[in-house]
């Protein structure tokens, strides 16, 4: 078996299982199995699932599948650190993906009561809602999706399906993060968010821009829902916005466009600077190493030349060969923390990458389960 489909196969080893335990843990709650725990005990199984399923799975079972270290495991999901003005545009990204993410969270609700479709999980109210509580929602909501349910999808999942293309990976793990949530209220939305948040992992070669956009847009939303329990005012633009529509509809819908057309265009402009803050730094950093590799690698040539009698080129002071340069690059991009050693082993594949059937059928049932248990609470919202 090639490495590619080594790769690809050990992930989905690991995350089916991730969603065969939530399917049970949904149904469990579903049929309120799980009720006898109260509010702390749902906070501690939320806790868990997201420290146990998708942190501990993609950190420290796939290395063992994959004969690899957690370190070189880590650095193939590329925990490569940032600068602050990358955390800052970063965070600046998660505001406006917040924004967006509110209408387009109330554009699908809407759909979905125009069908007929009714909650049935209702609206939570916390009485009181001391201040206590929100540090305990900012925790579970917040702080521990962003790092391991990023670590698992934009992590393990977005890497490990690579070498089937870039465009497919950032799709195929977008949905299973939208499904994931086995929520038909949610599933739009999230999976959305994991469209962006994947490409934004993508382009940068680095997780924690992701992680960190993720965390911001959940933690507005807890404080959001805080702000509203005790009458903050944080939430007063969206219920402004909301009333000017219901009054005037045409110049609210108009307003609507300007406003989400102005914020797109942002948005783009703040990934570009992402782009050129990680990525485009590495490369560059990259490059300069490389150069001295190839400058030093061309002298030994030419010293080679002169030893045994040959006039050396002018060409020759500056050019290496492909198998040189591709060794040059796998080792400098190691040495300088750019690539894993399970990088550099996908690196040096050349052959085209084939997904074998057991893959294919691993991925199939990933996406057919999550998908049946969402349109389930399809039907129960209908019924």
């Amino acid at each position: 078996m090639s490495i590619k489909n080594k790769l690809t196969r050990n992930v989905f080893y690991c995350y089916l299982p991730i969603i065969v335990i939530f399917v049970v843990i949904r149904i469990l709650s579903g049929y309120g199995y799980l009720s006898f725990l109260g509010t702390v005990g749902t906070y501690l199984v939320n806790a868990g699932i997201q420290i146990v399923l998708l942190f501990s799975i993609p950190v420290f079972i796939f290395p063992r599948l994959q004969k690899i270290k957690v370190k070189d495991a880590l650095k193939f999901y590329n925990f490569r650190k940032i600068s602050i003005r990358a955390v800052l545009i970063s965070i600046l990204i998660g505001i406006i993906v917040y924004i967006l993410n509110v209408f387009v969270a109330s554009f699908f609700s809407s759909v979905l009561t125009g069908v007929g479709y009714r909650s049935v999980s209702g609206s939570q109210t916390i009485s009181g809602y001391p201040f206590w509580l929100l540090l305990i929602n900012l925790l579970v909501t917040a702080v521990l999706p962003a790092i391991c349910e990023e670590t698992a999808h934009r992590g393990m999942l977005l890497k490990g399906l690579s070498p089937a293309g870039r465009m497919w990976a950032i799709v195929l793990s977008s949905v299973l993060f939208g499904l994931l949530h086995l929520n038909i209220e949610q599933v739009f939305y999230t999976t959305i968010i994991g469209f962006l948040v994947g490409y934004v992992a993508s382009v940068t070669d680095t997780i924690y821009p992701a992680m960190i956009i993720h965390f911001m847009n959940n933690a507005i939303s807890v404080v959001m829902g805080y702000s509203s329990a005790h009458n903050l005012g944080y939430d007063a633009l969206f219920t402004f916005i909301t009333n000017n529509i219901n009054q005037n509809p045409i110049l609210g819908i108009l307003f609507l466009i300007f406003f989400i057309a102005t914020l797109v265009i942002v948005l783009r402009y703040l990934i570009k600077l992402l782009f050129r803050e990680t990525a485009l730094k590495n490369i560059g950093t990259l490059q300069k190493e490389l150069l001295k590799e190839i400058t030093r690698e061309s002298y030994l040539k030419e010293l080679d030349d002169i030893y045994n009698g040959f006039e050396p080129t002018e060409k020759r002071n500056m050019t290496v060969d492909f198998e040189t340069f591709n060794k040059l690059y796998q080792e400098k991009s190691f040495d300088l923390g750019q690539s894993s050693s399970l990088d550099k082993k996908l690196m040096s594949d050349f052959r085209p990458y084939k997904m074998d059937a057991v893959t294919k059928i691993l991925i199939a049932a990933s996406v057919l389960l999550t998908f049946a248990i969402t349109f389930l609470t399809f039907l129960w919202g209908i019924l």
